[in-house]
């Protein structure tokens, strides 16, 4: 028989047990890529291009691991990160142009 108080083990990745939040959302502890983009709300590769870039000041970790302090993914969302609001604005704005052009 299966004892049914005990609660099943699961994917704890999303939970943040401990980790204080403030009030921009972020987490006050270095960010994974993930993490960065679920919030700026962009892909992971776009956050990649943006460190090799140079646009996103990140931390690293051995060879793969790269880390990201809040203050800094906020700076970058400051200066132009392409969150999906502000994509969503830019292709509103070409398509409205598109068609004035067009006489329409």
């Amino acid at each position: 028989m299966r004892n049914s108080n005990t609660a099943e083990s699961g994917d704890t990745r999303q939970t943040s047990v401990g980790t204080p939040v403030d009030a921009d959302g972020l987490p006050r502890r270095l960010l994974t890529t993930y993490e960065v983009a679920a919030f700026v709300g962009c892909h992971e590769e776009t956050v990649r291009r943006a460190y090799l870039r140079g646009l996103l000041v990140s931390q690293r970790f051995g060879v793969r691991c790269r880390r990201f302090r809040r203050e800094d993914v906020v700076d970058w969302i400051g200066r132009g990160a392409p969150t999906m609001a502000r994509v969503r604005a830019e292709r509103g704005v070409g398509r409205a142009a598109a068609r004035a052009d067009d006489g329409f």
